[in-house]
């Protein structure tokens, strides 16, 4: 049986005009929604155009910033502005700011938030909350960093095994990196635990151009530390392992993208997965009095320790001094992982500031 149409409704169906009322009121979402749309969108804009301007007031401010401080400042800077600016801006996340370095002569700044919708999600399909977002890259002469020889350097006497640490300027630019010497340059022996160690005081360190940054390289010889007529003896079993380092300009963190190779008989390579293996510890010390191991007032892992090996993330930057704490063999080739095999204390490259940084605006 057909049910019966409602009491309330037969206004709407005796004329036109009801037929008017009911097409209406059917219709109020969609005009509510385009109406929405107007208004979110001009919202939206307006939110944007604010975040385009900051994101170029603080690319600009932190790739000209020679310190770390006044980086970090910079970013800060320009998270205060949006909220005085905006305030909330019916966001629902607030406004995330994110600085990096492309490399050394491009600094990104992205900005960020989401926006709830006042009345557009009325309109089928359309969403409750949009993203609004923002980026400028700034462009800037490359700086170089200078470093020193290393402050204090101790390579195991006892190991079975012959280690060399070198120093030498990796490029961080891709073309740089497809070369023959895979963008590596200027290898320069630094230490070793011959007996008696090698005198390298007098070596002439590289200095490390722009896009480039001070990286070590450890070369190991199997079973070869008392025989020195063995230590570069292409028929031994030889390893090398580079750190690969790459500097962030703005808040000076090394990152290291470690290598690690068995040189063949033959001179040809055969990759070595480091990801799994580990074989160095990286810590950042304030001061050099720090750089000491915890038994001796200092912050370094005690000797003969086994541990899960430290990666800094802390900025490296002026008066503050990096510690290197390697094994001379991967955990999977019998490391005892106490990663005090060598150990090495640099102090952190400092910035050769550029009188005419030339800074330009390229997105």
């Amino acid at each position: 049986m057909r049910g019966r149409m409602p009491r309330w409704l037969h206004p709407f169906a005796e004329g036109d005009g009801g037929n008017v009322v009911m097409i209406f009121g059917l219709s109020l979402p969609l005009l509510l929604g385009a109406g929405g749309l107007v208004i979110d969108y001009g919202n939206a804009v307006r939110v944007r155009a604010v975040e385009s301007s900051v994101a170029d007031a603080t690319a600009l401010l932190v790739a000209n910033a020679d310190t770390v401080a006044a980086a970090t400042e910079g970013l800060r800077l320009a998270g205060a502005q949006l909220t005085a600016r905006l305030g909330s801006a019916n966001s629902t996340t607030g406004f995330q700011v994110n600085g990096t370095w492309i490399d050394g002569a491009n600094y990104r700044v992205t900005i960020s938030t989401t926006l709830k919708t006042n009345l557009l999600h009325l309109l089928p399909g359309m969403p409750r909350q949009i993203t609004v977002g923002t980026a400028t890259t700034v462009n800037r002469v490359a700086p170089v960093f200078q470093t020193n020889p290393p402050t204090f350097s101790q390579l195991s006497p006892e190991a079975a095994d012959y280690n060399r640490i070198y120093m030498y300027c990796y490029s961080s630019d891709p073309k740089r990196q497809a070369e023959a010497d895979k963008g590596r340059r200027g290898v320069v022996a630094i230490a070793d635990n011959g007996s008696p160690p090698t005198d390298y005081t007098k070596a002439a360190l590289p200095t490390c151009g722009a896009n480039e940054a001070p990286s070590y390289m450890l070369h190991n010889v199997r079973n070869a530390r008392s025989n020195r007529s063995l230590w570069d003896d292409p028929k031994q079993e030889t390893y090398e392992y580079y750190t690969d380092t790459k500097i962030d300009t703005g808040l000076r963190v090394q990152s290291m993208n470690m290598k690690g190779y068995r040189i063949n008989t033959n001179g040809s390579l055969t990759t070595m997965d480091m990801a799994s293996n580990p074989i160095l510890e990286t810590i950042v010390c304030d001061t050099l009095s720090k750089c000491k191991s915890k038994s001796d007032g200092g912050i370094l892992p005690n000797s003969h320790t086994t541990h899960d090996p430290a990666t800094a993330t802390a900025s490296c930057s002026d008066g503050k001094y990096m510690y290197y704490g390697w094994e001379d063999r991967p955990p999977s080739a019998g490391s005892d992982r106490d990663y005090d095999d060598i150990r090495v204390v640099v102090s952190c490259p400092t910035l050769v500031k550029v009188s005419d940084k030339k800074l330009r605006i390229v997105e």
